[in-house]
């Protein structure tokens, strides 16, 4: 039996279809459904597969014996407990879903009772499905929580019926791929067997949707290779120990971003300092940003700001849900608060999101659950700490930033009086004219003519640089946002210490308002950053 991987994010596959399907069909059937998982897995080589099942009769029941046979986990998704779900099966129908349950990875329940089970089922799989496959004759359902039920409500993004609220998941939008399936004593539909992608109309041509989704499988292949490079830690929580690993690769791509964007600024001022100088020969200014070009490419071209930036949102993501879990915060999925405007490039983040609360949380009462949970209280406290100290270090970058522009401009000047004292009289026409008057021989009087302009001139470029630099990491609002967290996680440290000491409240609520609060305010960030990418700096 095929496990489950728990240190790597999984595609998840979700099935749904119908029930009546002729046995002589089921091999095409099942031949389809295979080529649409070895053409994932070719697209994704370090991304393991998961399927997820009601394994209900017909198309759920060989869509996991496929899996299976290609030993790709099954996840089963029932709409009811079994005792009950088992009367819905004829005899021969009952011995294969017994086979098949027991070897899946993990049985999950959608609902305790039959009322709205398979409504539940369906949203359940739409919610945490990466791709949903339909097994579909692509005519409208027969009822709530039938095929077509279930690919208008993943198409579209939400729950078709309101009597149905006490359900706790909520659609994603995202692809389906359709395999026309034809029912058993019903006529034949138009080209039975093939398979029909079908996308939101999130945009006017569907052409970029599926554009859109093939970048987040490679963002997710990629995310997954990059977290292969960090060990599994031994942690008791496996979220935990996912965002440690993802924050360690976050950490390794943000130096090499800073070490391409550093040298990018150095060699934008080496090409400025050899422009101003005026000696030097102009191929050398074309070498120098011949450099910068190189090294702005070589960063584009592994998209290391980018891959950081989406592992640092990952990580906090994992840290705030690992804090609403240990807290008892129940049914609570980070996704739902975060990024969920975001359905093209960053979607994938929200998708490795739901499916690490999948694999850790659904259906799994922390056992501890409390507020004052060591995972809990050192989220709070950490966060508390990491605010109070990057407000500070944003504004003492600012500071020497600061200081050095003006130590330079305060040299530059000063070398400007010392050759405008020096040349005496003949001052103004250092400026304009090229002949050395007599009282200085030519090489002194060139060399007082670059005092004049050059410090002055490279004490502008290193401003400019330096204004960039400021405006590209948003020292200014960094320092403000960070302020403002800061503020909040004392607030709420504060509170929880009070609860703690018998004040009335709900910690659980503080908890999950503070997660909410951290979310919003990453998202902030990650969202400037991306409108902030890195650049050649040209002066």
């Amino acid at each position: 039996m095929a496990v489950i991987p728990t240190d790597r994010l999984s595609l998840v596959v979700g099935v749904t279809g119908h029930r009546d399907i002729a046995a002589d069909d089921e091999p095409r059937l099942r031949a389809a459904f295979g080529g649409i998982l070895e053409r994932i897995g070719r697209m994704c080589p370090h991304t393991p597969l998961l399927v997820l099942s009601g394994l209900a009769a017909g198309a759920d029941s060989l869509a996991a014996e496929e899996a299976m046979a290609r030993n790709i986990p099954v996840m089963a998704c029932l709409p009811m407990p079994v005792e009950e779900y088992e009367r819905d099966f004829s005899p021969d129908e009952l011995a294969r879903f017994r086979t098949l349950l027991a070897a899946c990875a993990r049985v999950t329940l959608a609902s305790p009772r039959r009322q709205n089970g398979y409504v539940a089922t369906g949203l359940f799989i739409a919610q945490y499905a990466h791709l949903l496959v339909a097994f579909w004759d692509e005519k409208t359902s027969r009822g709530r929580g039938g095929t077509a039920d279930v690919i208008e409500m993943r198409l579209e993004g939400r729950r078709r019926s309101a009597d149905v609220e006490e359900i706790p998941y909520l659609p994603d939008v995202g692809p389906v791929e359709v395999i026309v399936t034809p029912r058993a004593g019903a006529p034949r539909p138009p080209n039975p067997y093939a398979v029909k992608p079908r996308y939101p109309k999130i945009f006017a041509r569907g052409r970029t949707v599926a554009r859109n989704f093939d970048s987040i499988l490679e963002n997710i292949d990629t995310y997954n290779a990059d977290l292969a490079r960090v060990p599994a830690p031994s942690a008791d929580q496996p979220t935990e120990a996912l965002m440690h690993r993802t924050d360690a690769v976050a950490n390794l791509l943000q130096k090499r971003t800073n070490a391409f964007q550093m040298i990018l600024f150095f060699f934008a001022f080496a090409a400025a300092a050899a422009q101003v100088i005026g000696h030097v020969p102009p191929s050398t200014k074309i070498v120098l940003l011949g450099v910068a070009f190189l090294a702005y490419t070589v960063a584009r071209k592994y998209d290391y700001e980018n891959r950081y930036q989406d592992y640092r949102a990952i990580a906090e993501g994992l840290r705030v849900q690992g804090a609403w879990y240990c807290a008892g915060v129940e049914h609570r999925l980070v996704d739902n608060e975060y990024l969920r405007m975001q359905e093209g490039e960053l979607q994938w983040i929200r998708m490795a999101l739901r499916f690490f609360y999948l694999l850790c949380c659904e259906d799994r009462k922390h056992p501890d659950a409390s507020c004052d949970h060591p995972i809990c209280q050192d989220w709070v406290r950490s966060q508390w700490r990491y605010y109070r100290r990057a407000s500070g270090r944003e504004a003492e970058t600012r500071r020497w930033m600061d200081r050095i522009t003006i130590a330079a401009v305060a040299v530059g000047g000063v070398c400007f009086l010392f050759a405008a004292i020096r040349l005496g009289g003949t001052f103004p026409c250092a400026f304009f004219s090229p002949y050395c008057p007599s009282a200085f021989s030519p090489d002194e009087f060139e060399w007082l003519q670059n005092l004049l302009s050059v410090p002055i001139a490279l004490a502008a470029v290193l401003a400019a640089i330096f204004a960039h630099y400021q405006e590209k990491q948003n020292l200014l609002g960094n320092q403000r946002r960070y302020q403002r967290m800061f503020a909040v996680f004392d607030r709420a440290r504060r509170d929880l210490l009070k609860i703690a000491k018998g004040k009335p409240g709900d910690p659980k609520e503080i908890v999950y308002e503070l997660g909410r609060a951290a979310l919003i305010e990453h998202a902030d960030w990650l969202i400037m950053r991306r409108d902030r990418p890195m650049k050649v700096v040209i002066v």
